[in-house]
């Protein structure tokens, strides 16, 4: 049985990859079937996209060696896995691609009991998050400023519950960030949507241990990908 604590950031890689990217290639199709854990129709589509779209199909290719390497935990799987990761960190430096490559690292450091490395990692994601031109990302593509409104939330959201000042000012920070989240839930892009309903999914079952109000989020999640085998697990525990 895959172990919760494997998928702590099995979606994450979603709202990364398309921040710097204007979406020119169908990568619909092909979540869906990654997340549905169908790697050979996966592969199949990925074989027909444009080779300019360098960055999104190897980054598409990396989440696929990931959910291989979870559904089967198999150390060679693993190990193909961050092949991909290294060869992923050479290419062209930005810091989306570096939120990428240190979201990519957290799943892996999260799987493999190497947790303490955490902190460092979202520091670095913090920092490339910070130095993103937000205006610039807003008025070029709506659907990539969902993405980066999903990710700076989730991150503050987890950081808010460990904060001191969470105790001294009260949960309105909090409430304020759920509701960001949600926005995005009811208006956004389809594929954000999917992202969102998750993110907000793992903050009630992991971080608040609020079980009911994650189990709404889950059952939407297992609609949308029947044959992933975590979200049924999820459901049913």
């Amino acid at each position: 049985m895959i172990k919760r604590r494997k998928i702590f950031f099995s979606l994450l890689f979603i709202m990364s990859f398309s921040l710097s990217y204007s979406i020119t290639v169908d990568t619909t199709s092909v979540i869906d079937n990654i997340y549905n854990l169908n790697f050979l129709k996966a592969k199949e589509l990925l074989s027909f996209h444009s080779e300019k779209d360098i960055l999104i199909n190897e980054t598409l290719n990396l989440e696929m060696c990931w959910w291989m390497a979870l559904e089967s935990e198999n150390k060679d799987r693993f190990s193909e896995f961050l092949n991909g990761l290294d060869h992923f960190e050479k290419t062209g430096k930005n810091n989306l691609t570096e939120i990428i490559s240190a979201t990519y690292r957290m799943r892996y450091y999260t799987c493999t009991n190497k947790k303490y490395k955490l902190p460092f990692l979202l520091m670095k994601i913090n920092y490339n998050l910070a130095n993103i031109n937000t205006p610039e990302l807003k008025n070029s593509n709506p659907e990539d400023y969902e993405l980066y409104i999903l990710y700076k939330s989730f991150l503050e959201l987890i950081q808010d519950n460990y904060s001191i000042e969470k105790f001294l000012s009260g949960s309105g920070k909090k409430q304020v960030l759920i509701d960001r989240i949600e926005s995005v839930i009811r208006f956004g892009s389809s594929t954000n949507k999917t992202i969102g309903r998750y993110f907000l999914m793992k903050y009630y079952l992991d971080i608040e241990k609020n079980k009911s109000k994650a189990f709404s989020l889950i059952t939407v999640l297992h609609e949308q990908y029947p044959k992933n085998r975590i979200f049924t697990q999820l459901l049913t525990n």
